[in-house]
């Protein structure tokens, strides 16, 4: 049983060439739009691709493709917000745009069934986070700097194998991995194979990756851009045992 769900989720894992260019294509129009909006913005520094876009990771039943609009970090939080859904709004606004909320509210539209955000983020230096996803581009910076081709596509699957097994999604209903997780467990473990066997034998509280810091979890991830932060505060210990 455990060896036909493997094989499934190399099957609906990695995405085949067909599927990468139309990504990409999708990618690149929206990258241009967002970019010509964020220049005529005097608070905005830069623009970045981000997410498991940005560090191949993605897979092909659910895709998102993340765009960073940095910003100065002595923009105000009410400009930072005003200004980031303006430039989401604007550059998205052939594509029925709307808006959703994290700790900050981004700008996400449907582009022939691929995700498209576009989220504000502050240019900072490491650790000196003002926001939820100021974080984000230090994590591409570091996966991409890091992972190989294969354990790019071992996290493709291993995502799928979650996925399968209900244990994939950070949200409160299903307590379980998340895509970064994912990335940091094939960073930390080395491969697909490794991670399942890990996860398997793990004991509470058991702490993969080293921080300063002691948590209390039923496994303790640490985010290897941040380490006092544990990414797996949030999976309960129904999914790891």
């Amino acid at each position: 049983m455990k060896n036909d769900i493997i094989k499934k989720s190399k099957q609906i894992a990695i995405p085949n060439n067909t599927q990468r260019k139309k990504v990409d294509k999708i990618a690149n129009q929206v990258f241009s739009l967002v970019n010509k909006e964020a220049k005529k913005q005097k608070a905005v520094v830069s623009v970045h691709f981000g997410g498991s876009y940005a560090k191949e990771t993605w897979t092909p039943e659910k895709i998102d493709i993340d765009i960073f609009v940095k910003f100065k970090k002595t923009t105000s939080e009410k400009n930072f917000e005003k200004v980031g859904k303006k430039i989401g709004f604007d550059s998205l606004k052939k594509f029925k745009p709307y808006v959703r909320y994290s700790e900050h509210p981004f700008v996400e539209a449907d582009i022939d069934g691929v995700g498209v955000n576009v989220v504000p983020c502050y240019d900072i230096k490491k650790g000196e986070w003002k926001s939820a996803a100021d974080r984000s581009t230090f994590h591409t910076e570091f996966m991409s700097e890091k992972l190989t081709g294969s354990m790019k596509d071992d996290i493709r699957i291993l995502k799928c194998f979650l996925k399968i097994n209900g244990m994939y999604g950070a949200e409160i209903a299903k307590q379980g991995f998340s895509g970064y997780v994912c990335e940091v467990l094939v960073y930390y473990l080395g491969s697909f194979e490794n991670v399942l066997k890990k996860i398997s034998k793990v004991k509470n509280n058991e702490m993969i990756g080293e921080s300063p810091r002691k948590f209390e979890s039923p496994i303790v991830i640490i985010d290897p851009i941040d380490r006092n932060r544990n990414l797996g505060a949030a999976i309960s210990i129904q999914n790891v045992t």
